[in-house]
């Protein structure tokens, strides 16, 4: 009585864990196993296979040089000549148009590679020259304010107004770059950037297209520039009698420009100056000459109120 009770207890246990079916586990590692022996037989069959290919290579080079050896020796006792010695057919193949191309850049990679970045340099380069507008008139604001980074294009667009097409590739573009000689150097962010002005300036100063120059005592004397040094012209010249001409430049505190651009905060001590067109230089004797006729032109009609358009605003790309 108690064996069969012992029996029915069993057996209802297994016919629970039969409902409950497999846990995720089980069934997980179940999965798992099933996956890693097929993976291992996949793997065996293919050693196999490459293990048969190598002994059949190896079969068929030591046949070959048996019979190679055969031959020789046949050879030596006058068996056979070289005639009877069968030769060995090489079977040239035949490439497509496509594999001989595929096959051509595959060995010259390397060259095609810097060949196309140097075309695609030497590309952009040339678009660039193409499609780059010159300025007519290259004005750059050397004294420290920081506040006259935020009004470059309000200056370019007053100039522009008395400007004319001097470079006659159709637009009125007048460049206003504010580099300070002088920043404060207490601040971090203005020593961050100090170096990158300082070369700057040096292009600027090294190349024929700024001609004019705003700046003050501190500035230029920052930049090395003093008066009678031959650097910037003498302004008697082209504005006779004129209160506002002083050695270094044109003071602009005589003029109503910090009025036209908007900023009253603009220092009375600023002047612009014209950078003299040396015989000789980076940028050419010709062309500095004539860009600075066209700054000299454009400033007389500033100063004489002749406002060539006044709807006219600087050409930005």
């Amino acid at each position: 009585m108690a064996e069969n009770e012992k029996n029915g207890q069993a057996e209802s246990a297994e016919n629970n864990e039969k409902k409950k079916g497999k846990s995720f586990l089980q069934t997980y590692r179940e999965v798992n196993e099933k996956a890693r022996a097929e993976e291992l037989k996949r793997e065996s069959e293919a050693e196999a296979a490459r293990a048969e290919r190598e002994r059949q290579a190896r079969a068929s080079y030591a046949e070959k040089l048996r019979q190679e050896k055969l031959e020789l020796m046949k050879l030596k006792q006058g068996i056979i000549s070289e005639e009877d010695i069968p030769k060995e057919v090489v079977v040239q193949k035949e490439y497509s148009i496509w594999e001989k191309i595929s096959n051509f850049f595959y060995h010259n990679k390397v060259y095609i590679i810097a060949a196309a970045a140097i075309a695609a340099i030497a590309i952009f380069l040339i678009y660039d020259l193409v499609t780059t507008v010159k300025p007519d008139v290259a004005v750059l604001f050397i004294a420290d304010d920081s506040q006259v980074q935020f009004l470059t294009e309000d200056m370019e667009d007053l100039l522009a107004k008395y400007a004319q097409d001097y470079n006659g590739d159709g637009k009125i573009k007048i460049r206003v770059s504010y580099t300070p000689a002088s920043p404060d150097l207490e601040e971090m962010s203005s020593m961050y950037y100090h170096g990158g002005d300082q070369v700057k300036l040096s292009a600027e100063f090294m190349g024929s297209d700024t001609i004019m120059v705003i700046g003050d005592k501190t500035s230029c004397e920052v930049v090395g520039i003093t008066a009678g040094d031959g650097v910037f012209a003498d302004l008697n010249e082209y504005f006779p009698n004129d209160e506002n001409v002083m050695e270094m430049g044109y003071m602009l505190n005589g003029t109503s420009f910090k009025k036209d651009i908007g900023y009253e905060g603009l220092s009375d001590e600023l002047w612009v100056s014209f950078r003299y067109p040396f015989t000789a230089g980076l940028g050419g004797s010709g062309r500095i000459k004539e860009n600075f006729d066209n700054a000299i032109d454009l400033w007389t009609n500033y100063v004489n109120g002749n406002m060539i358009d006044p709807d006219a605003v600087s050409y930005r790309k």
